[in-house]
């Protein structure tokens, strides 16, 4: 029963010491986390993306079209009468304007080879008066060129090439169309167009008529945001144009599957790829085994140090606690 006691003593002392050491390993792995220079360079790299050229199209931003009718108020002038305006923007002022659509198709095509199919499809758009307008295309891991070609034919033969271009694929996958009638809209811009031009004349003919060089500053600086008025009305009305006399048709174009062994197996490359791989995590070890020896160690003997002096200090109050009790 004696010698029970000593062995349970070292028992427990082992069990406190193996706590210590855990405890001073984790702190010291954590503090090297904490410092490791390599922590910010982890996501340091650059991927870089398959570039793909691709020919965009032209978009405006829609401007005020407002247009402040007469002379500016700081100028003694009469301003127009009333009846030398124009009619305010009402499609009843352009019953004879044409029907404007905007007209758009898409296709998702099956070929058995897309760079054929897209020189078909060049050959069709320009058959039927249009063009190709943009292309893009890429080729995935298993050799197969997928892409999209957006060509523009006028609105007359849109309907003619649709068909047409299906003629091109070995499985017409999708098909869809969609037309937007902007007749309204157009006629609205023609006639603030129109009001604008009038407002521009006025201004002209006020600035005849004007003497004082107040006056005639005044007037060139309304004339200059009307000119402005004037570039971007007709800039809409010409993009509108454009896309109401062309149609646009989205091609997308994806080749059939093909067997084809011999062209994707490459045992080659596996095996560089194999070194490459073998090459990453032997550098891996040694970063990590360097780290281990210039951050990890030095920090666990400064933890070992500093929880040895908090012993160290404890025991010595300790000792002397129980020496003042004994003598008490």
């Amino acid at each position: 029963m004696v010698d029970s006691v000593p062995v349970k003593n070292n028992k427990n002392k082992k069990i406190i010491i193996t706590i210590v050491v855990l405890v001073i390993l984790l702190l010291s792995i954590f503090t090297a986390l904490q410092m490791s220079p390599f922590q910010g360079s982890i996501n340091s790299g650059i991927s870089t993306n398959d570039v793909m050229f691709q020919s965009g199209s032209s978009g405006m931003t829609n401007v005020p079209t407002s247009v402040s009718v007469g002379a500016p108020k700081s100028m003694g002038v009469i301003s127009p009468m009333p009846g030398e305006q124009l009619a305010p923007t009402d499609v009843a002022t352009n019953d004879t304007t044409d029907k404007q659509i905007v007209k758009n198709g898409s296709l998702d095509l099956q070929v058995g080879s897309a760079d054929a199919a897209a020189q078909k499809i060049t050959q069709i758009a320009k058959a039927n008066g249009g063009d190709v307008f943009a292309s893009n295309f890429f080729e995935s891991g298993k050799n197969l060129k997928s892409g999209t070609i957006t060509l523009k034919v006028p609105f007359a033969n849109f309907d003619k090439t649709f068909n047409d271009l299906k003629g091109v694929a070995t499985l017409v996958v999708r098909e869809s169309t969609s037309g937007q009638d902007v007749t309204l809209q157009y006629t609205d811009l023609q006639a603030q167009l129109k009001n604008a031009q009038a407002e521009e004349q006025q201004y002209l003919d006020i600035l005849k008529q004007t003497q004082k060089v107040s006056d005639i500053l005044d007037v060139t600086q309304q004339l200059s945001q009307v000119r402005t008025q004037i570039d971007q009305l007709q800039g809409q009305i010409n993009y509108m144009d454009s896309q109401t006399k062309l149609a646009s048709i989205t091609v997308s174009l994806t080749e059939d599957t093909n067997i084809a062994i011999t062209d994707s197996w490459r045992p080659l490359q596996v095996a560089k790829d194999a070194v490459n791989q073998l090459l990453r995590g032997a550098q891996g070890f040694v970063n990590s085994a360097i780290v281990f020896i210039i951050v990890i160690i030095p920090v666990a003997i400064f933890y070992a140090i500093f929880f040895w002096i908090i012993y160290w200090v404890g025991k010595k109050i300790y000792l002397k606690i129980k020496d003042w009790r004994a003598h008490a």
